[in-house]
Parts: structure tokens; sequence; C-alpha cells
């Protein structure tokens, strides 16, 4: 088994707003709670929220499998980010939560006017760690606005953004010290992947991680890869026959990769001595 212990905590490097709020996980549940609480009535109304989500996002990962959370995951995201939220805008625009509670109201309109011009208003939920984001963006209890739940994933898009072009000129070194090996990038990227909660996970294909710890066991063995300027990760990892638009190979690097991948079918390119 690779090791990636180096590599598996706060991969994104957010660092939480909510400074009372910590992440518990127990056994079959994730649950967000205060901690030290002297923070105002604001962040202890999202920690509550955040607990209420997780604990739906623990019922429902349970009793569904990996291809069914892939296709809610994917109804979801096209509902807060993609075609449909487009479509209905106005009635996202419009939408009040069902609270008499001033926080919730003015989170929700702050969200709405950030969704509308975000170049000068301030995202309700900037400095949430990604955990936090996706318990928002995934959430199915009516607990967010649609327009909250937008918001959520544009600071989720800008933390994975960051982290992605750390990670790439982190690779960009690392090839050129090594004559072309990424050992350290797919590590990274497989420490990414297993940060993610399961409904994220179930967006990326079924052996992101497995074709990653086969190029890093080649190259810690000694073995090498034929390389070809101008390919992509996705195009490494990715034959074009297992394509699926609704699976995500992760990043796309734009790192030279494997010159004989696309001609091979789901098998991995051939080593040749380093």
């Amino acid at each position: 088994m690779v090791s990636i212990n180096l590599y598996t905590a706060n991969t994104w490097n957010a660092t939480s707003s909510l400074t009372g709020v910590m992440a518990i996980k127990t056994e079959g549940s994730s649950q967000v709670s205060a901690v030290g609480a002297s923070d105002t009535s604001s962040i202890s109304t999202l920690a509550r929220q955040l607990s209420e989500a997780a604990e739906r996002a623990a019922v429902r990962d349970a009793g569904m499998s990996r291809e069914q959370l892939a296709k809610l995951a994917n109804a979801l995201l096209s509902k807060v980010a993609g075609e449909e939220h487009n479509v209905s805008k106005a009635i996202n625009n419009a939408e009040v939560p069902d609270t008499d509670d001033p926080e919730l109201l003015k989170r929700a309109e702050q969200a709405t006017k950030f969704v509308n011009n975000s170049r000068f208003e301030k995202n309700p939920f900037a400095g949430l760690s990604r955990e936090q984001l996706s318990l928002i963006i995934y959430d199915e209890g009516n607990a967010f606005t649609v327009n909250e739940r937008y918001a959520a994933y544009y600071e989720y898009s800008n933390l994975y953004n960051a982290w992605a072009q750390k990670v790439c000129a982190q690779a960009w070194s690392e090839s050129e010290m090594t004559g072309g090996k990424t050992i350290n990038f797919f590590k990274a990227c497989i420490a990414e992947y297993q940060a993610a909660s399961l409904i994220e996970q179930s967006t990326y294909h079924p052996n992101y991680v497995s074709r990653m710890e086969h190029y890093i066991q080649l190259w810690e063995g000694g073995m090498g890869i034929n390389y070809k300027e101008g390919d992509t990760l996705i195009e490494m990892l990715l034959p074009e026959r297992e394509y699926d638009e609704h699976l995500s190979w992760g990043l796309n690097s734009w790192l030279s990769m494997p010159e004989s991948f696309a001609s091979i079918g789901s098998s991995p390119p051939t080593a040749v001595a380093a």
C-alpha cells in the first residue's frame, strides 16, 4: 500500500472562521458542535445547522450506494451552480428561509446579494472549512437557500483552486528535480480525495486512487514511464472509452503524461527501466 501519511492532514489548508466550532466524528455519524462557546449567536446558529446537516448526511451516506450518491451529487450541483441554477435565477433570488430568526434571514439576504454581485458583497461562508462547505452544498434538509448553497460552492471552489495551483506548482518543481517523477504530486491528489466526504468522493472515477497508486509504485520500484508533451492528468488517467461526463478524474494539471496511454485501453502505460 502506498504511504501518503505526509499528505493527509489539512489538504486544502483552510482555516474556519467559526473559531468555536469543531468537527467531531463518531461511529456511523459526523457532528459539528460548539466548543468553548464565547461566540456570537450567528456562529452558534450556523454550528447547529451544520450539526443537523451532518446528521442528515450520515443517514444519507449509510443508505445509498456510491453510484446513487454520484447521481444525487450531480443533481444537487446542477441545482446549486449548474444549468438549473441559471434557469431558476429569479426563483432563487426570491427564496426566503421559512423562519423568523433574524440571523438566518440576514444571512440568506447576504448570500443573494453575493450571488448577484460577488465582486462587492462578502460571501457569508468565507473562511469555512472544506467539510463545513460540503455539508451546506449537499444538504437536502432545506436549512439553506439555493443561493446560500451557491455561496458555499463558490467558496469551496476557491479553496480547491488555491490547492490545485499550489500542488501543480510543486509538481513541476518535483518533476524537474527527479527527472520526471511526480510521486509526491500523486500522493497529494490521493490525500485530497481521501479528505473528501463520501458524496464528494462519489463524483470521482472509481479507479481514481488505484491508478495513481500504480504510478507511484512504478516510480518507487525504480521504473520509469515514457512521456510526451501536451497531455494532461485527465488524459493519462482516463482512456477515452471509459469517459463518463458525470464522473471526475480530479484536477487537470498540465503535466506531461505517458505517450502510450491513449492506445492501451484501461491498462496502465508500459513501464520502462529508469
